[in-house]
């Protein structure tokens, strides 16, 4: 899944409350309807299938810092995204890679019956034409290569379910989340730093889903977004950075203000200790990365496990040919189970009761005791799994894919951390290294698509100690980021902890991964991507 700016870019701005739908339930199933049955250009394929996806969408953003308000944007937008396939259920238009585009048209709020009709004819017109053009050339492929050994049905056969529900109200207090950025703002403000920000952003979306297989599915989607920035900078003129990220999905989750505060005390704390971090050169030797570094390479594993990741001639394919091979050590497992809304007391942002294909989702067991036993799948059917597991998700206005939902890394022989910590030493005195790794409080991480790289992940840490590995004395050193690619940091995984810990995030759909400290037997680590500055001429303004 690939990260996308707000939808329309706040064009489509519409504060008039969103109307009750039944215009737009009535167009919906007539142009389904007239599709299903009428639509067909002479001496081509008719559909076989349809589905539109309507959403009601709110989004309110804020950011904060010493100052105050540094900007505040609310918008409200209505659109429909199709999928319309021509062909059967064994062949048809489906891509064979990802659909990186935004294919959903804007709708009016308006519970005008015949304008919605308008706009869905239209969008399922166009989509018509570019599905015959796909289908035929798709078609064209098969017969000049044949069928590849991977390939299956493009669409699977699923029971059909109806859940018919009213839209809820809008969960999130505007005026307590400006109250709370500004809280946030005025704890920066005690705090020294050459750049500060508070960033909340809410999002509210209500969706419908219809197809022409009888499926009627209401369901919302929730999220609230806050980020703690705080940049300054050291002697020798680069960047230092402290930041925290909070994804909740219910409003009773959220941090109160002196909850904010105290975090920003830590993110100041973390900053006065990068100040008299050391510089060192790159290297590599065993390592031992916390809960949220370990999560970064759990979700990038997971993102290579997808359904469609395993028939993308593009892609990295990294697990093609795999299932039933050890490809973890056999004491960890992965599971993905987004019927869990809270673990030990803590929500779970990947949480939801139905998939954007309108089915519910079931516990997927992915790797079992080392052995990859499962994928994450939409209705993109895989050989040797004909059915989904409703684990087909999207962004909004984008085609579903095969998307995690709640990620657990379970371990049979959990240790704890002081264990790992001497065994850390262990590897690095039976290697010769003089120093091990201790990477902690992950900022963010990137990880390349397609085939070249392999999927190579760069996770960009906010602390990382070297631990001597005669005495066990740690060093905080900075500008070192850890690469590498799923295949190489799972092979290099020794043991786990008994500190597992919720990592929630935004990655186009809400997600959560559970993990606890992993013990690496080799880990890389380069130079930052960061370069030095000219510090300010002047000093900061009094305070």
């Amino acid at each position: 899944m690939r990260r996308q700016a707000l939808i329309g870019m706040w064009a489509w701005l519409c504060l008039a409350a969103p109307a009750a739908g039944s215009g737009l339930e009535r167009a919906m199933e007539a142009e389904l309807s007239r599709a299903k049955n009428e639509l067909k250009a002479e001496g081509y394929p008719s559909p076989y299938y349809v589905s539109l996806t309507a959403i009601d969408l709110e989004t309110w953003e804020l950011k904060c810092s010493l100052g105050g308000r540094l900007g505040a944007l609310r918008a409200r937008q209505r659109f429909v995204t199709p999928d319309l396939r021509v062909g059967d259920y064994s062949l048809d238009n489906h891509p064979t890679g990802p659909s990186s585009g935004f294919v959903a048209r804007q709708l009016p709020f308006d519970d005008d019956e015949l304008g919605l009709r308008h706009e869905l004819w239209r969008l399922l017109d166009g989509a018509y034409k570019s599905a015959v053009a796909e289908f035929l050339r798709k078609q064209a492929l098969r017969v000049a290569r044949g069928k590849a050994e991977y390939d299956t049905d493009d669409l699977s056969r699923e029971s059909v379910k109806v859940w018919r529900a009213e839209p809820p109200a809008m969960p999130w207090d505007y005026a307590r989340l400006e109250s709370l950025c500004q809280d946030a703002a005025r704890a920066f403000g005690r705090k020294p730093a050459l750049q500060t920000e508070a960033s909340f952003r809410a999002r509210h979306q209500w969706s419908r889903f219809r197809d022409t297989e009888g499926r009627k599915v209401d369901f919302p989607r929730s999220s609230l977004e806050i980020s703690l920035d705080m940049v300054d900078m050291a002697a020798d003129g680069m960047r230092l950075f402290a930041n925290r990220r909070l994804v909740f999905r219910t409003p009773e989750a959220m941090p109160s203000g002196e909850d904010l505060q105290r975090l920003v005390g830590d993110m100041s704390r973390d900053l006065e200790l990068l100040r008299l971090a050391k510089t060192t050169s790159p290297f590599s030797a065993p390592a031992l990365i916390d809960p949220s570094v370990a999560a970064a390479v759990v979700l990038g594993v997971a993102l290579r496990l997808s359904g469609e990741e395993q028939r993308n001639p593009g892609g990295s394919q990294v697990f093609r040919g795999k299932l039933g091979r050890l490809v973890l050590p056999e004491e960890l497992s992965l599971i993905d189970d987004p019927t869990r809304s809270r673990f030990q007391g803590v929500e779970l942002a990947g949480h939801y009761d139905w998939d954007d294909q309108g089915l519910p989702p079931r516990p997927a067991t992915l790797i079992e005791r080392g052995v990859l036993q499962g994928l994450l799948l939409s209705r993109y059917p895989v050989l040797g799994f004909p059915r989904s597991n409703g684990h087909g998700r999207s962004m909004a206005g984008y085609w579903p894919e095969g998307l995690p939902g709640n990620l657990f890394l379970r371990s049979e022989k959990p240790a704890p951390v002081s264990s790992l910590l001497e065994r850390l030493r262990q590897e690095c005195r039976r290697r010769g290294k003089p120093y091990g790794l201790w990477v902690r409080q992950l900022r963010h991480f990137t990880q390349q698509q397609g085939t070249e790289g392999h999927g190579s992940i760069r996770l960009v840490p906010g602390q990382v100690y070297l631990v001597e590995a005669q005495t066990g004395r740690t060093i905080l050193v900075r500008d070192l980021d850890l690469v590498g690619t799923p295949l190489d940091l799972m092979d290099s995984i020794l043991t786990a902890g008994d500190d597992p810990a919720v990592q929630n995030l935004v990655l186009g759909a809400p997600m959560s991964v559970i993990s606890p400290s992993l013990l690496l037997d080799d880990a890389e680590l380069q130079r930052s991507e960061m370069r030095p500055e000219r510090p300010p001429i002047l000093s900061a303004p009094a305070r």
